[in-house]
């Protein structure tokens, strides 16, 4: 049987000579493994731009409980992406994002809640042109609540990790504020209070959350 979703992706690892095994985290089923026959043949590489980190995209999908990887019959864009995919600090932001996404979803059925909120920011960071730097940063600290522990207050990573007021200042105003906002933040700020952030995830989840592009996406940001 065939399902309509829709689904974020998140990475793909090459699987024989031409396809590829896509992690998707999808509105109607939780994070799936997929196999994509023939996308990466010389007729077909087009295709593959449907693969970049946190596309979003609308797929037929055969499902069984009884597998681990799962088959795609049909897929497009969703939302073409105007800056997520072509500016470099974002592109970073995206990677990030995408492989700590795939640590911590699960395959749990019906997440809307938590589906609609990745669609909804994912769009709007594609729209950011001020803020851009604090995005990811605010993205994590809203994703709590979608977890079950929600950070209300900056004492809840700070308490144990962070001691200045500036830091403080800071993650109350990501909580509190929009992606649109306008967040004084430094450079020092925002590591220390990510580095903070994938502590808390990693306690909260009891994972051991350890992310090859997070030392890019530090250099990235650097000041100039």
């Amino acid at each position: 049987m065939t399902y309509k979703t829709k689904g974020i992706v998140l990475n793909f690892i090459k699987f024989k000579e031409s396809s590829i095994i896509c992690k998707i985290f999808t509105e109607s089923f939780g994070l799936q493994s997929y196999i994509v026959n023939g996308v990466r043949s010389s007729n077909k590489s087009k295709s593959m731009s449907l693969f970049q980190p946190l596309t979003i995209l609308d797929l037929v999908v055969y499902n069984k409980n009884t597998v681990n990887i799962q088959r795609l019959k049909e897929m497009k864009i969703d939302v073409i992406y105007m800056t997520n995919h072509t500016d470099i600090k974002k592109i970073s932001v995206c990677i990030f994002l995408s492989e700590l996404l795939s640590k911590i979803l699960s395959n749990e059925p019906n997440q809307n809640e938590k589906f609609n909120f990745l669609y909804n920011s994912f769009l709007i960071y594609d729209g950011l042109e001020k803020n851009v730097k604090n995005f990811h940063i605010q993205f994590l600290l809203k994703l709590t609540k979608y977890f079950g522990f929600q950070i209300s207050d900056s004492s809840q990573i700070t308490k144990s990790y962070l001691n200045k007021k500036e830091q403080n200042d800071f993650v109350m105003d990501c909580i509190s504020m929009n992606y649109n906002s306008k967040i004084h933040s430094n450079y020092s700020e925002r590591n220390d209070v990510l580095n903070s952030l994938i502590i808390y995830f990693s306690q909260s989840l009891e994972l051991n959350i350890k992310l090859k592009s997070l030392q890019v996406l530090k250099e990235v940001f650097t000041p100039v």
